[in-house]
């Protein structure tokens, strides 16, 4: 779905804030810092998923995600997501965008993408890279992070959208993960999206859970330790 999906939500957000009582608005209050690097616990070298359909058919389903989801169609393939072609620092608009839009040069990629209740959103992607090229994907999304806790775009309307990132304290997966929170803000009210991006073997997965309040942090970490048994290719729910 994107953050420019997302910035369609936070306008739903707002028209529903302003009907309801107009005065739903974040605290402004300082997020968590980003922490050191993680460091994947060794190279993988297992051989790329060669194929969107097979990459795709290894992303998470409605089972393993929180109760009122609903599958929406899938992003075109490519599909840059992020914040928009231009924000303050500019490379900030790469922030939330596709893994392999982020890093060129994946041998395949995926995405899924569902709805839930009061504009709740799970977005799902995944790129393979041949060559250890997975661990330099990990690598390099992280270091983009660090430059990014605070920037600012605008909506398709030019409308002003701030952007808070934070560290987000998950339990490690996979080969290595890290885990963020974002908070996107525009006219006083924000969307919440807590983020993680997990290495198994040759596949770096990113998922984002966006809702029109603070996440719950488990459900996260349930979705990310479900997609990566089922990368995997291990049996449970």
């Amino acid at each position: 779905m994107g953050s420019l999906t997302r910035l369609a939500l936070l306008a739903g957000v707002l028209a529903l804030t302003a009907t309801a009582c107009g005065n739903s608005k974040d605290s402004g209050s300082p997020l968590p810092g980003l922490g050191p690097a993680v460091q994947p616990s060794q190279s993988p070298g297992d051989a790329p998923v060669l194929d969107q359909y097979t990459l795709r058919s290894d992303l998470l389903d409605l089972t393993a995600l929180p109760a009122g989801f609903t599958a929406l169609d899938d992003p075109p393939p490519g599909n840059a997501g992020g914040a928009g072609a231009k924000t303050d620092p500019a490379e900030c608009a790469k922030v939330l965008a596709a893994i392999a839009v982020q890093v060129p040069g994946a041998a395949a990629q995926a995405a899924a993408q569902f709805g839930g209740m009061n504009f709740a959103s799970v977005d799902i992607d995944a790129a393979s890279y041949a060559n250890g090229g997975a661990v330099r994907a990990f690598t390099t999304v992280q270091s983009l992070l660090t430059g990014c806790t605070k920037y600012s775009g605008t909506d398709a309307d030019n409308t002003k959208v701030e952007f808070r990132l934070g560290g987000l304290n998950q339990p490690q997966a996979g080969d290595g993960s890290t885990a963020f929170q974002v908070r996107t803000t525009s006219d006083g009210i924000t969307l919440y999206t807590d983020v993680s991006i997990t290495l198994v073997g040759s596949t770096v997965v990113q998922i984002a859970y966006s809702d029109a309040k603070e996440p719950d942090p488990q459900q996260l970490s349930a979705m990310t330790a479900a997609q990566v048994r089922k990368l995997q290719g291990v049996a449970g729910p």
